[in-house]
């Protein structure tokens, strides 16, 4: 029986960004650049670079949220069997830097990094809910001449690395190990590769399979860190209906296998992160980091900590918060406690934080309750009906007028105390067109925490400690 798990990112990070290799200090970092800016070039069959106007790209970011909450949803529940057969030194500071990519449901950051041995450079795909670490692969190809490589094709050739170790199917490592990653159960004879099949939210399938390789990430004055013995699978097969300008995936995900926790045992054992504006300039950028913050005397001022629900579930690969309440103007909503827990068996309730999700999606007894409180404050704009178009926002008004002070403030409360209060910016989004950011589930659907509403602060993942941090930033 084929169980097509669908997969996610959570740095995290539909999110809407590219990484690009840059180094700051003595340090490798990596700026996150959006899905929208000119950077990215010209894709016609994608969604990457400047949209036509501002209410096109308010309208991409939506639909892509639609294709990942779908991901996001199926992936929540403990995983039942293996695919049963295959259908057709520590440094202080590493930081990468991510870019916008496909509609995949697997959220929208690249980063740039060098695989294999001699090192080749691919466009990674970030997902903080994914366990499985993918690239375009060739292995052992015996005529490519069909497929030739460039900048938007490359291709991992594993044959070429003398690094790459296959994993065997029957291994306990594939049988046990990656079942988080979709691996496949059929085992034809003991030595044959370890095999995957995953499915993504928009319908993309990749096939291939497992292997261990060396990740090298360049630092400034030439120096070079190399992570050794991370889990890649080599995709021969992905099959989808739209062009993917991306070599492969990078999960991020909270599992042993995952490349997030397998980097930082080698460095340190913090992640973080911290997003500009998504209409700032592409000049100002945002970063993800490795390793902590504080060493490099970046510690912030009003830093608030609370829970992650990392360990409670041990087949979740999400961050999971521990959110109690929120409260628009200082007073509390009266939402229903359920809203916030999480239910293993129903999949419903709980919060996450993702970086691949643009706008915040709240289960409905929650949503319900903040859009009245808003609503008597942007009755007095003219209201933007977009009839039958489920790719935008459901509360939209024209700005003349608007100014920002206008807005109730909200905040959302941890049950440790700690308390996020983000600017009126982020969750009033938009340009000449101003619409709340925010998102209904028709249940009791985990809330998700989406990238926007994240703008402008600095977010630390303590993953050894199960803790996140966080303080606003100006994320330079």
């Amino acid at each position: 029986m084929e169980r097509n798990m669908s997969l996610i990112f959570l740095v995290w990070l539909n999110a809407c960004f590219l990484f690009a290799a840059d180094a700051l200090q003595a340090d490798a970092k990596f700026k996150l650049i959006h899905r929208h800016s000119p950077e990215l070039g010209d894709h016609p069959n994608s969604t990457l670079g400047p949209p036509t106007s501002s209410w096109e790209r308010l309208r991409q970011l939506v639909h892509s949220d639609h294709v990942r909450s779908r991901t996001i949803q199926q992936t929540l529940g403990p995983p039942g069997r293996r695919i049963t057969e295959e259908s057709s030194s520590k440094p202080n500071l590493v930081e990468l830097s991510m870019r916008s990519a496909a509609d995949l449901g697997a959220g929208q950051y690249f980063i740039s990094m060098r695989i294999g041995t001699p090192p080749k450079k691919f466009l990674m795909l970030v997902d903080t809910g994914s366990v499985l670490t993918w690239i375009r692969c060739r292995n052992k190809c015996r005529d490519c001449s069909k497929e030739k490589e460039s900048p938007n094709m490359r291709f991992y050739h594993p044959d070429e690395s003398r690094t790459f170790r296959p994993i065997s199917c029957s291994s306990s490592f594939c049988t046990y190990d990656l079942i988080p990653s979709n691996t496949v159960e059929v085992c034809p004879k003991p030595d044959a590769p370890c095999r995957y099949d995953a499915q993504y939210g928009d319908g993309t399938r990749v096939v291939g399979t497992m292997g261990n390789d060396t990740v090298t990430i360049r630092m400034r004055g030439n120096h070079k860190l190399k992570l050794q013995n991370i889990t890649i699978g080599c995709s021969e097969d992905i099959i989808s209906n739209m062009e993917q300008p991306l070599d492969g995936l990078l999960g991020l995900g909270v599992e042993r296998q995952s490349f997030a926790v397998k980097a930082l045992k080698q460095t340190e054992k913090t992640l973080s992160y911290c997003l500009v504006d998504y209409l700032s300039p592409s000049n100002v950028v945002s970063y993800l980091v490795f390793g902590g913050v504080d060493n490099q005397g970046h510690q912030l001022p009003n830093m608030q900590v609370t829970d992650l629900l990392l360990g409670h579930w041990s087949w979740s690969t999400h961050y999971h918060l521990n959110v109690s309440g929120i409260s628009v103007d200082g007073k509390m909503l009266d939402i229903p406690s359920n809203v916030w827990l999480y239910d293993p068996s129903t999949r419903y309730g709980g919060v996450i934080l993702d970086t691949g999700s643009s706008l915040t999606a709240l289960a409905a007894p929650a949503y319900d309750k903040l859009i009245e409180v808003f609503l008597p404050s942007i009755t007095k704009f003219k209201k933007k009906i977009y009839e039958g178009n489920s790719d935008v926002p459901e509360h939209c008004f024209d700005s003349t007028g608007y100014k920002e002070t206008l807005m109730p403030k909200l905040a959302i409360h941890f049950s440790n105390g700690a308390k996020f209060e983000p600017p009126v910016k982020n969750y009033v989004i938009g340009e000449d067109i101003k619409c709340l950011g925010f998102r209904r589930f028709d249940g009791l659907e985990t809330s998700i925490i989406g990238n926007i509403l994240q703008q402008n602060f600095l977010w630390e993942f303590d993953l050894a400690n199960e803790k996140l941090k966080f303080a606003p930033s100006t994320c330079v």
